[in-house]
């Protein structure tokens, strides 16, 4: 699919037809002279199309989404229309004034203070002064930099360029703004002001144009997405549809990638923390007739199988297993104890297995870590960090906000 086609009456913020974008890309590199008198002439270079016969149009007001993997196109696109890059063939038409969110800081005069800054990056938007000067105490305020605002920018950390240059771009109303990953960048607390102002600026009927791997939050945030892949279109229209899509192909190529693989692991001899009078041997997932699983399925009972060796025999072992998402929180902790579970006396080579009854976990990767107690809880037998790693997924290829999908229910009347 290469077109998309709105209602006529529609006013579009940006039109693109037919679009791509050729590079030259050098294949066969001699980074010395020695090289290059020894092994000749280099070839020609080779035209490397990063994006060819794209069609998108835009309304005013939206809020659109571009996925897709690393190399793809997408932020090649994104700086086409912010006018970065001129088109190799096709047309891109904006209507009003674009600020770009892709290389925060980039327009920045490392000897000028950030309050400088703001001013000059409000010229070069075309806003009259008197504009900027009201802005400005927002773009402070809403920074946080208050204190740094009077020092030269070339001192200020990453972080901070993050937080003036988002600033600075949102707060200069733009018609359209750009935005590629930079939302990734920053802490947790200024990620949620972020957005809370990219839904009042979509409010406000500004257009914004989002480039993001953040699935999850472009579901919750777009009109519509577009997907691309090597360059191409391959689907756009309502997120939570185009989303599933391109999910399913994700999970087909990683499934055909890797088909032998499954979520088995068996522990080293290496020192870990504990007393060691149980020792975990072996982590794995499987399904609930005990075959080996190399992913697991939202909504699907699944069971986490641990094997472990005694030294001597254990009175009512409390075990625990920490379920951390690859982005870094922790999701939840499992116990035995807590759930009421007494395992009496074990002793030798066993197993016990966890059921995680109609798996909550949304799609995403999880890490298990497992640390067992004797039975008061207070003594530390054996502990094994980043035992397991696992991927969930869904059927359908949707996904959710956040780590678990809780069982509401909703009744109208």
């Amino acid at each position: 699919m290469s077109d998309s086609s709105h209602d006529k009456g529609q006013q579009l913020a940006v039109d693109i037809k037919g679009v791509g974008k050729r590079f030259k890309r050098n294949v066969d590199r001699r980074n010395s002279i020695k090289e290059r008198i020894v092994r000749g002439r280099s070839r020609k270079p080779e035209d490397f199309w990063a994006v060819r016969g794209v069609s998108l149009q835009i309304p005013k007001g939206s809020v659109y989404g571009l996925i897709g993997h690393n190399g793809s196109g997408k932020s090649t696109l994104l700086k086409m229309i912010g006018g970065i890059y001129r088109p190799t063939e096709g047309s891109i038409t904006t209507d009003g004034r674009v600020a770009s969110l892709i290389e925060l800081g980039a327009g920045f005069h490392p000897e000028m203070t950030g309050r400088e800054n703001i001013s000059l990056n409000g010229s070069i938007l075309g806003l009259p002064k008197k504009e900027i000067a009201a802005v400005t105490g927002e773009i402070i305020e809403f920074s946080g930099l208050e204190e740094f605002i009077n020092d030269p920018v070339k001192h200020y950390s990453s972080g901070m360029y993050v937080r003036l240059g988002f600033s600075v771009a949102v707060h200069m109303k733009p018609d359209v703004l750009l935005i590629d990953e930079v939302l990734a960048v920053g802490d947790e607390e200024f990620q949620r002001k972020c957005f809370d102002h990219l839904y009042a600026l979509r409010r406000s009927g500004r257009t914004i144009i989002v480039v993001s791997h953040g699935l999850g939050q472009l579901e919750g945030l777009c009109d519509e997405i577009a997907w691309l892949e090597h360059g191409q279109m391959q689907e756009f229209g309502a997120p939570t549809t185009t989303i599933a899509s391109y999910l399913r192909k994700v999970n087909s190529q990683e499934a055909a990638r890797y088909p032998e693989v499954t979520a088995v692991r068996a522990a080293g001899e290496e020192a870990r923390p504990g007393d060691q009078t149980l020792r975990v041997r072996t982590a794995a997932i499987v399904d609930a007739a005990g075959s080996p699983l190399n992913h697991t399925e939202t909504g699907s009972t699944f069971q986490f199988r641990i094997g472990f060796t005694t030294s001597e025999p254990v009175l009512g072992p409390n075990v625990r297993i920490a379920l951390q998402h690859e982005s870094g929180p922790l999701v939840t902790m499992i116990g035995n104890h807590r759930l009421g579970f007494d395992m009496g006396t074990v002793s030798g080579d066993n197993t016990f297995d966890v059921a995680l009854v109609d798996n909550p976990l949304l799609p995403g990767r999880y890490r298990v870590h497992i640390d067992i107690f004797d039975f008061t809880g207070s003594r530390l037998l054996d502990s094994w960090n980043d035992a397991l790693e696992f991927a969930v997924r869904s059927q359908s290829g949707e996904i959710g906000q956040g780590f678990v999908q809780l069982p509401a229910q909703f009744r109208l009347g």
